[in-house]
């Protein structure tokens, strides 16, 4: 069997909905190896932090939360941060923007996806309907996961090249998956799932060419069809069983050729959650690399941006149609400009969150990043990791660094220690430390838990979301 196939050789594709479907029903969290399940709450974790973070931050989602409010609706799942209950399809999408909100949520290399933003917030609206315990939420996130990343690498990057956002097109397949298992489906209802997350899979990258507050709503409109597609199917509103890989299916219709191997992949043997890496940086995953080596020249080379005359970012082409905006006119804007990003490495050695909120008002961090340019590398292939930075400092001297990939990735991991610190870090911008150590014991401790919806009712703001340390 060939390892790329035309997505019309549906022989070579056949019954691979049905595949999924079944191995969701059959996974249980006994089942699961310890490391899997640990690295699956870190991953809950973070997706917590960035939406409790950006539910003061996130302009796009504050907006899209206060048109939820108006719309009303049953009191079923929570919008986090702000504790009001709506109905669960729209706490799904509006805590997704959130999710997505800050620039710090997970990613995958291949597949180009950012599943956290949609998965974690999905599972919690959904258990909360359904009053799923904290084991049900890990394995089914665990088995979305599963979906989300093997058909994100399969298709990409040709997917990507259509202009598609993989985490907005292909999140809500495994989200629809994910929260028929938390509903309690059968094989049968989980594949029709899928074929209703198909049915409705949507989203391009135009927000790259004209900055704007879409980005955030990509995931949040992904976590909303997934779990409308999940809802459905256990109400037994039947989809299409044949959904990814028929003629008239997904697969022929957002791309041209599918790597098959990275779609069958020891499915249930193999979990592809342990290849998804963290975010260090409040920025574009892309930008990470050259990020890690702006810091390493203030904190090692001791550069300081004032000494600086220009800087040359050696990147991949994707890394630079994804993460390059010479200009910015609002903060989203900035976490995604690798330029901004590294005028402000370079001006105070760190990229959390607190750091583009205040650097963000600096004249002189927006004025810094007219000394970057950035330059294609061809030998980093179209969307490789790899980075090297130039600094050309006034006095004559030139600070280089290069790296292979960014901090985070599963071969260059955050520790434990690290990870705990940036969810701290995230959350008491908006909570103080006793309430975050509270969400971090709870989510670190989920299995436990005989309900699931004690997270998300943990991680509600007294009087609503505002900034603590800004």
């Amino acid at each position: 069997m060939p390892s790329v196939a035309t997505p019309q050789q549906s022989d070579l594709l056949e019954g691979l909905t049905m595949r999924f479907a079944e191995h969701l029903a059959a996974l249980k969290f006994e089942n699961i190896p310890a490391e899997v399940v640990s690295k699956a709450k870190y991953i809950i974790r973070d997706g917590i932090g960035n939406e409790i973070a950006a539910s003061a931050i996130s302009e796009p989602a504050n907006k899209v939360i206060e048109l939820v409010k108006e719309w009303g609706g049953a009191p079923q799942s929570t919008i986090i941060g702000h504790g009001v209950k709506v109905p669960t399809p729209n706490a799904a999408m509006v805590n997704a923007m959130m999710g997505h909100g800050i620039e710090l949520d997970d990613a995958h290399g291949s597949g180009l996806i950012k599943a956290g933003s949609v998965l974690v917030p999905a599972a919690f609206a959904i258990a909360e309907l359904s009053g799923a315990s904290g084991k049900d939420v890990i394995a089914a996130v665990i088995g979305g996961y599963d979906i989300a990343i093997r058909v994100a690498k399969a298709i990409n990057p040709g997917h990507r090249q259509r202009g598609y956002h993989t985490t907005g097109t292909v999140s809500c397949i495994g989200a629809a998956a994910m929260g028929a298992k938390l509903m309690g489906c059968d094989a049968e209802k989980i594949a029709w799932a899928i074929g209703l997350a198909c049915m409705q899979s949507a989203g391009i990258q135009s927000y790259l060419d004209d900055p704007c507050m879409a980005k955030p709503f990509s995931p949040g409109k992904s976590a909303y069809n997934g779990v409308i597609a999940a809802i459905m199917a256990s109400r037994g509103f039947s989809g299409p069983k044949k959904a990814l890989e028929s003629r008239e299916g997904f697969l022929n219709a957002f791309t041209d050729s599918v790597r098959l191997d990275d779609l069958q992949d020891n499915l249930g043997k193999h979990f592809a959650i342990m290849e998804v890496g963290f975010k260090p940086h409040a920025a574009c995953r892309y930008a990470h690399g050259p990020i890690d080596l702006a810091q390493d020249a203030f904190a090692l080379d001791g550069v300081r941006l004032d000494n600086v005359d220009r800087v040359t970012v050696h990147m991949s082409e994707l890394a630079i149609r994804q993460a390059s905006k010479p200009k910015v006119t609002n903060l989203n804007a900035a976490m995604g400009s690798t330029q901004f990003s590294i005028a402000l490495a370079l001006a105070s050695g760190k990229n959390g969150l607190k750091e583009y909120w205040d650097g963000y008002k600096q004249t002189g961090v927006h004025d810094g990043m007219q000394k970057v340019a950035l330059q294609k590398e061809a030998d980093y292939g179209l969307g490789g990791r790899q980075a090297r930075i130039d600094i050309a400092l006034k006095n004559g001297k030139v600070v280089t660094r290069s790296s292979l990939e960014p901090k985070g990735e599963p071969t260059n991991p955050l520790t434990s220690a690290e990870l705990e610190a940036k969810f701290m870090a995230m959350t008491t911008m908006v909570i103080d430390e006793k309430q975050a150590s509270r969400i971090s014991d709870l989510v670190m401790s989920l299995e436990k838990q005989a309900r699931a919806d004690v997270v998300p009712q943990a991680a509600v703001v007294d009087n609503g979301p505002s900034l603590r340390a800004a």
